[in-house]
């Protein structure tokens, strides 16, 4: 039998997510009768600001009115760039960690993790789930990408260390993920169990030098990954669940913070164990909170089940204790009641806001690259006749970007792209293709055109992408061909045919904007390529 008192001491170690932009009955019940002592938010969670700002006071009102002895921890994945949750008009767009790493600039990082608390704490939000440590060391990884700042272990390690020390400068909690590192994968664990087969020394030399500096850094948390280590943990259990995989952390380098898995409904863990069980597996591995993002029924069946694998000695209550201390203590150092039940007024977000867009502006100057370019042809003029050539909705964007779907950037790429070139140059053709290639009059657009600015997201991944890229540089012969890689910067970074190629690391508005400049001569390129070429 469950009692109250033990389901709510249990829920202590869970981190929830809610469906709605209001508070519900389920997520209610949830911090009321569970005791759940974390909040995940998405942008499903976003309206505007006074609304964001009224949800998190309006949880921490229900968790203080149940009795919770400390606020609630209110968590989210402001990575910026490609992972924006809380993005503009209700905040400024802040740069992610590949265009970072483009910048080159650790000053930049440490500033833009410092806009980024500042701002989440104008709202409530007192977590950030960042920085990411993973580093992209496989071009084709569908779900990092331009969330690490490069290919390098120490650069990945000194970036993740700058935005840390920004987010501690507002007293926002940083949480390091995905360790041991989720960089070396061609499958995303949104959607499947990836498999890195690596050797601990090879992943010593690679993988695990962000997690391990971090450590050294005294990361207040750190974050698991959903994958398969074969070689490295002879249990057989994704890194997760896996005893071994948290035994790295706490035996071998003896770190007593907070380790909390990603979503457990995640398929990773749900379609291998169950996310119920797979709850249970994690605190029996060792971790302290486990995160469960979306339905109320298995949040609620997961806290249960612990609770009853304590009563029939499946886990003990001293495993137990000792995670509710280490999220006790953490508590302490960024948590208060009268902060949580402290609201801003609009006149501080409007000053964060008006900071946090001058600064962006600024790095994403710094970052734009511009990897090649055909003699004599930058900057275009205003009476250069061009065809704007950008995809539909069928580009791979990754399960980590607001749950896989991008509703409002259909075809955004050249609604925002586009537009911006067109302001510059009235003589614009707009061309936006599928996976059914182009039209014949989009061809003869393309054709006529003097020159082609073709826009695509992670070509590398989507062939139709890719054979159309060439295939207009094929029939454009001599006549220029501007590509523009608008997430990861792969997608024809090897293709000389195409002579000049421009990388932005990421979809944003800001991102385009920057590029605009560079094209039209505003602006000269000054990013350097953080990935092998």
């Amino acid at each position: 039998m469950v009692s109250a008192e033990q389901r709510k001491k249990v829920g202590q170690l869970f981190a929830v997510g809610f469906h709605g932009r209001e508070i519900n009955k389920e997520i209610t019940t949830l911090i009321r009768d569970y005791g759940v002592g974390a909040i995940v938010l998405f942008k499903r969670n976003v309206l505007d600001a006074a609304q964001l700002q009224a949800l998190c006071l309006g949880l921490q009102k229900i968790a203080k009115d149940a009795g919770h002895s400390q606020p609630l921890f209110i968590g989210i994945d402001q990575e910026n760039g490609l992972v924006t949750r809380i993005s503009p008009p209700v905040a400024s767009q802040q740069p992610g960690p590949m265009t970072l790493g483009a910048a080159g600039s650790l000053d930049s990082a440490y500033e833009v993790g410092k806009a980024t608390a500042e701002m989440l704490r104008y709202f409530g939000i007192n977590m950030n789930y960042a920085p990411v440590g993973d580093i992209n060391s496989e071009p084709l990884n569908p779900v990092i990408g331009v969330r690490s700042p490069s290919d390098q272990a120490e650069t990945v390690s000194k970036f993740a260390a700058a935005c840390t020390k920004g987010l501690r400068e507002h007293k926002v909690v940083p949480c390091i993920k995905h360790f041991p590192g989720h960089g070396d994968t061609a499958v995303d664990s949104h959607y499947g169990l990836p498999v890195i087969d690596k050797s601990r020394a090879d992943m010593d030399k690679l993988e695990l030098i962000p997690f391990r500096d971090a450590v050294a850094d005294n990361i207040e948390m750190i974050m698991t990954a959903h994958i398969s280590l074969p070689q490295l943990l002879k249990d057989g259990l994704p890194a997760t669940l896996s005893p071994d995989s948290i035994g790295i952390l706490r035996n071998e380098w003896k770190y007593d913070g907070v380790i909390m898995t990603d979503c457990l409904e995640m398929d990773g863990v749900r379609a291998t164990y169950g996310t119920v069980e797979g709850s249970l597996m994690a605190f029996q591995a060792g971790v302290d909170n486990v995160m469960i993002c979306h339905t109320f029924d298995v949040q609620s069946g997961a806290i249960d089940h612990v609770c009853e694998a304590i009563n029939t000695g499946k886990l003990s209550q001293e495993r137990v204790d000792e995670s509710l201390e280490r999220l006790r203590k953490l508590k302490d150092r960024y948590t208060s009641w009268d902060v949580a039940l402290h609201a801003e007024p609009p006149a501080t977000l409007v000053a964060i806001n008006e900071r946090g867009e001058k600064l962006a502006h600024q790095v994403y100057a710094d970052a734009t690259t511009l990897v090649r370019a055909q003699e004599g042809l930058l900057p275009l003029k205003s009476t250069t006749k061009i065809a704007f050539v950008s995809p539909g909705p069928d580009v791979p964007i990754g399960g980590a970007v607001d749950s896989g779907t991008l509703p409002t950037r259909v075809p955004w790429i050249g609604e925002t792209f586009g537009d911006r070139i067109r302001k510059r140059a009235p003589q614009f053709s707009d061309v936006r293709f599928t996976k059914s290639t182009l039209t014949d009059e989009q061809w003869k657009q393309v054709e006529e055109a003097d020159v082609v600015i073709l826009a695509t997201r992670n070509a590398r991944e989507s062939k139709y992408q890719k054979e159309l890229g060439l295939e207009i540089a094929k029939r454009r012969g001599t006549s220029p061909v501007i590509s523009i890689a608008t997430c990861a910067p792969y997608d024809f970074l090897d293709d000389a045919q195409i002579g000049t190629y421009i990388a932005v690391y990421e979809p944003t508005v800001e991102a385009f904007s920057a590029a605009v400049d560079i094209l039209f001569g505003d602006a000269q390129p000054r990013g350097k390529l953080p990935v092998a070429h």
